[in-house]
């Protein structure tokens, strides 16, 4: 009874973390005009905040499977929910463009630790529907924030809205000191048969599957934000869409990521994972089309952004719990922790890209960039299943001599 007590609120701690760190990062896409504004700051340089955070998040992700295995979950999670708050409530602060740089940077560090070492807990611990559910806070997170920063906006500064998120991760701070016995540590797995037994980060770095994998993140990340970041500058600027009616739909991709990762939490059990990540792929592409195009006297592009959010909507979780399939249980713990720094790269990288592409040619590139970047993610996710049913193969050979 106790192990199933500390699993629930495991779970449920870890859905209260993803939920703050969704509001985060949802907060940027709607902040940036005002941000922009009170620093005296062109259109381009959101990619020197994503590159701030992304710099934090990659440190502090890539090496979370080997801090955990040094000092534990419990340990880690309170460190890194300090680092993060203190980053939040620097960044209300923050009197200088510099400071506000800095300040994201270390909001960076304290959510990617956070974030790969939850990922690799969960990865061991949760099965498809918890995974599921736990990126499904993320994506109310980031559905909720912009709602409530379009209010605040309208009677209050954007550092409100990341004040709000700094009271939320100080109650997620309070919950792991509060649970800190219950995480234990990172689990030891026997090799696979004919798999020579390998722990070491670095020795992980060896393998092509590894690096392949962080690439997969990188786009998958990439096209997922992409979207959320540059939707409103699209469609107040190019489509002739109001600032609120922008907002709302900014919201409902959000939303119909939100939804679809609910949904695909009931069915995750049921259907095979590589399955539903090859149709989720195809689906994502179909979206970016559409939100191109923008057919059916521009209605097409909002059913894009929809059909992108929803597709896109069991891909992280999906992915994360395909890792020890794909390279192997004793490679996983510290490829899921570079999989999420290659995951905050594409957060900041390609949409920083469509922003410099944006700033060259026109906003009305920032949707084409984006079907790109979806059809590389599914050519990426074809090319790793062939070379981990190419790994497989060999296992078995090296077992049967």
């Amino acid at each position: 009874m106790e192990s199933q007590q500390g699993s629930s609120k495991a779970i449920a701690i870890s859905y209260a973390a993803f939920l703050g760190m969704g509001m985060q990062a949802g907060l940027l896409g709607l902040a940036w005009t005002p941000i922009s504004q009170e620093f005296g700051q062109p259109l381009e340089a959101v990619g020197i905040l994503l590159f701030a955070g992304t710099a934090g998040y990659l440190t502090s992700s890539f090496i979370s499977g080997a801090m955990a295995h040094k000092v534990g979950y419990s340990r880690l999670f309170i460190a890194s929910a300090v680092i993060y708050l203190v980053g939040l409530i620097f960044g209300v602060f923050a009197p200088t463009w510099p400071l506000l740089a800095l300040a994201v940077m270390v909001m960076g560090a304290g959510s990617g630790s956070i974030d790969g070492s939850m990922n690799a807990y969960s990865a061991v611990h949760f099965g498809a529907r918890a995974m599921n559910w736990l990126h499904a806070c993320f994506g109310i997170g980031m559905t909720l924030s912009p709602l409530i920063l379009t209010g605040l906006l309208t009677f209050a500064s954007w550092r409100a809205g990341y004040a709000i998120v700094a009271c939320v991760i100080a109650v997620v701070l309070g919950l792991f000191i509060w649970s800190r016995r219950i995480w234990g540590w990172p689990a030891e797995h026997a090799p696979e048969p004919g798999e020579v037994h390998r722990r070491g980060a670095i020795e992980a770095l060896k393998s092509p599957l590894v690096w392949v994998s962080i690439l997969l993140f990188v786009l998958y990340a990439g096209v997922e934000v992409t979207p959320g970041q540059w939707t409103f500058s699209l469609f107040t600027e190019t489509r002739g869409i109001s600032a609120t009616a922008a907002g709302f739909w900014v919201s409902f991709y959000w939303a119909s990521f939100t939804i679809g990762r609910i949904a695909f939490g009931f069915v995750g059990n049921r259907w095979p994972i590589g399955s539903v990540l090859r149709v989720t792929m195809i689906g994502v592409v179909i979206g970016a089309l559409l939100y191109w195009l923008n057919p059916f006297d521009g209605i097409g592009g909002i059913i894009g952004l929809g059909v992108m959010g929803f597709a896109q909507a069991p891909m992280f979780p999906f992915l994360v719990l395909n890792t020890p399939h794909v390279m192997g249980k004793v490679r996983a713990s510290h490829a899921i922790g570079f999989q999420v720094a290659g995951a905050g790269l594409g957060v900041a990288l390609v949409p920083s890209l469509a922003g410099l592409l944006a700033a060259q040619v026109g906003l009305a590139v920032i949707a084409p960039f984006t079907f790109v970047v979806a059809l590389l993610l599914f050519g990426v996710y074809e090319l790793l299943n062939t070379m981990a049913a190419a790994r497989r193969r060999g296992l078995v050979a090296q077992a049967a001599d």
